[in-house]
């Protein structure tokens, strides 16, 4: 399998995996009882055998400061990996931009195409919302209810309250729930440096960007090499700021670089950013951009890799430093946490 099918099988699978686990967690059993079922009533968190009582609510708590901690060291280390693929508003993004390009394909521009969208997308919303209460509250009986339109007052709120909150998140909120409205969005510079990877194109070997004809190779092919970093950084600032810099001059096909300007990485960026004006705070590393990118160096007989998750002080040839000062104090952090949590639960057993 070459690289780009690989790379997009990756970024196919994983999300339709997350979904159907998702929904099926509900339907899981244990011991006769549904396997994982935070009962709200009786007051009791079932999670595959091990029950939970409120006087053990302070373990709960630490067991989700545990993980808290274990993503933030996990996104300094490997940059925003559970933002790009495993998020649920990135994961549901997915499932209605899927949604979207079908029906677009299906009916073109027609007026049945926003109908059978919003029918589909308010179709998948309710099946989540009542997925999600069911962890709550049993799920079987919670579907028979509302199959028979009998739902109380506390669970018509909640599952029309989750119904309303994915329709408009993965619908029409994608990139600004992401930019403005996530916490941990915010917090994810504080955790990286220099080291941590994201998704970044390689300038020296893309510059100076811009179509050319067929056959021409890639510049290792012709010959021409890499620019010096600071030549390349002056292109990417002219093309990322054409008012200040003016127009780029025009280049003959053997002094190009690698990047066709095809604007494939820019159309498949679920938040709309340029990955060549250099590092984004906003960038998911979804990896949507290197796909396309392989898609179309591979189609333009180029080389692979123009569009990388590497970090930056990797990509500018220096080894890779595993530990630093924010990689230790994020590690005693997890280990305090994590030693607290097993001191309580061997009191509290």
């Amino acid at each position: 399998m070459n690289r780009p099918a690989l790379l997009s099988r990756i970024r196919t699978g994983l999300p339709v995996g997350l979904l159907v686990g998702f929904h099926a967690l509900p339907w899981l059993r244990w011991d006769g009882r549904q396997a994982v079922l935070l009962d709200l009533v009786e007051r009791r968190f079932d999670v595959f055998g091990l029950t939970l009582w409120p006087s053990q609510a302070g373990l709960l708590l630490g067991v989700m400061a545990v993980l808290a901690t274990m993503l933030a060291l996990l996104t300094h280390l490997a940059g925003r990996l559970w933002c790009g693929h495993a998020c649920p508003q990135t994961v549901w993004s997915t499932l209605f931009s899927w949604v979207e390009r079908g029906t677009r394909r299906l009916f073109g521009h027609s007026r049945a195409e926003p109908v059978a969208r919003h029918a589909l997308w308010i179709g998948i919303a309710l099946w989540t919302a009542l997925s999600f209460v069911g962890l709550f509250t049993p799920l079987q009986p919670l579907l028979a209810r509302a199959a028979a339109l009998r739902l109380g007052g506390f669970e018509s709120f909640w599952v029309a309250f989750y119904a309303v909150a994915t329709w408009g998140n993965a619908g029409f909120l994608r990139r600004h729930v992401c930019r403005l409205l996530c916490p941990f969005a915010r917090l994810q510079p504080l955790l990286c440096d220099g080291h941590t990877p994201r998704m970044l194109y390689h300038a020296p070997r893309g510059e100076p960007r811009g179509p050319r004809r067929p056959g021409g190779g890639s510049i290792a092919q012709r010959g021409r090499g890499l620019l010096d970093a600071s030549t390349a950084q002056d292109y990417v600032f002219r093309w990322a700021h054409p008012q200040l810099a003016g127009p780029m001059p025009r280049f003959a096909d053997d002094r190009l670089g690698d990047c066709t300007d095809c604007r494939h990485c820019v159309q498949a960026c679920p938040m709309a950013l340029d990955v060549r004006d250099g590092p984004q705070a906003h960038c998911l590393d979804c990896g949507a951009c290197a796909v396309a990118c392989e898609q179309s160096q591979q189609a333009a007989g180029l080389g692979h890799g123009l569009i990388q998750h590497i970090s930056p002080r990797r990509l500018a040839g220096d080894r890779p430093q595993w530990i630093r000062p924010r990689t230790l104090a994020l590690s005693g952090l997890l280990s305090l946490v994590l030693g607290l949590v097993l001191l309580g639960a061997a009191l509290a057993g």
